[in-house]
């Protein structure tokens, strides 16, 4: 069985990109996430308003499988990654990321691409960048960042792992992103790719 994989795309701005001609910077590189156990961080647990932590965690266990995998804002998996990361945004003082449809679908699409030609890297083979593939898909950012994951049977897994490793963490609770999507594919030996792009609009 494959290892539980990390990598992070931390938060670049229109104004570098435009400005460098560079794209985001990868921090952290891949990361073999070390889970100190399936809790959400206390602070987490202690987040309110929404829904208990205990109940979001029991409901974002479940494994995923093909089903999972939608461009629909109000599918599940859709909503239980996005209940969790809200919760751990609200207990740091981060406004509530809501989901976007051209995100989700850019998320799905280079998840799928991952788990089909068997590599995991921000940068596909072809060389789009997050922020290419984002603007391609007809959104306008003037910030995003990327997460991406391999190898976690459930949201809660996911979230959790990305949450105990500091550059995606940081991606999460970063306040000046407002907007997500997030991609799931299922590659070979049922191994799960997941993307999780974020986005703020120029306007």
């Amino acid at each position: 069985m494959r290892r539980k994989r990390l990598v992070v795309v931390a938060a670049a701005t229109s104004a570098l990109v435009l400005a460098g001609g560079m794209a985001a910077t990868t921090a952290g590189a891949q990361v073999t996430p070390k889970l100190p156990g399936a809790t959400l961080p206390e602070a987490a647990q202690r987040a309110a308003p929404g829904p208990p932590a205990t109940v979001l965690r029991t409901a974002a266990r479940r494994i995923v499988t093909h089903s999972d995998i939608s461009n629909n804002p109000m599918a599940p998996m859709q909503q239980r990654v996005l209940d969790l990361i809200n919760l751990n945004r609200r207990r740091a003082g981060c406004g509530a990321l809501s989901l976007d449809r051209r995100l989700i679908a850019v998320a799905n699409l280079h998840a799928a691409d991952m788990a089909r030609r068997h590599y995991f890297a921000h940068n596909s083979p072809r060389g789009d960048s997050p922020g290419d593939r984002v603007r391609k898909a007809g959104y306008h950012w003037r910030q995003y960042g990327e997460n991406i994951a391999r190898g976690f049977s459930s949201a809660y897994d996911v979230v959790n792992g990305w949450m105990h490793s500091a550059p995606h963490r940081a991606n999460i609770l970063d306040c000046r992103l407002h907007q997500m999507g997030i991609g799931l594919a299922i590659g070979r030996g049922r191994t799960a790719y997941w993307v999780q792009d974020f986005a703020t609009p120029m306007t």
